[in-house]
């Protein structure tokens, strides 16, 4: 007879990353960090459907160019 107990529990990552990046343009910088994030996103995402966990994310990006700042913000849950 197979274990009928699961247990849950909710996992929240808060780490923060700063990556200084530098680039012959604001445009190739931005790339340059979405290929680090969208990397980083594959791989949990991989985890995530291999183990069947239900997963919500609250993206929140702050770009720095000397002194603007532009901040973007989006919800995704799967």
């Amino acid at each position: 007879m197979p274990d009928q107990s699961k247990t849950t529990i909710m996992y929240t990552d808060t780490s923060t990353r700063d990556y200084v990046i530098t680039a012959e343009s604001m445009e190739e910088a931005a790339k340059i960090g979405d290929l680090i994030y969208n990397t980083m996103e594959q791989s949990i995402t991989d985890i995530v459907k291999q183990y069947n966990v239900n997963k919500k994310t609250v993206i929140w990006v702050s770009y720095t160019v000397d002194k603007d700042t532009t901040i973007v913000e989006e919800d995704e849950e799967l």
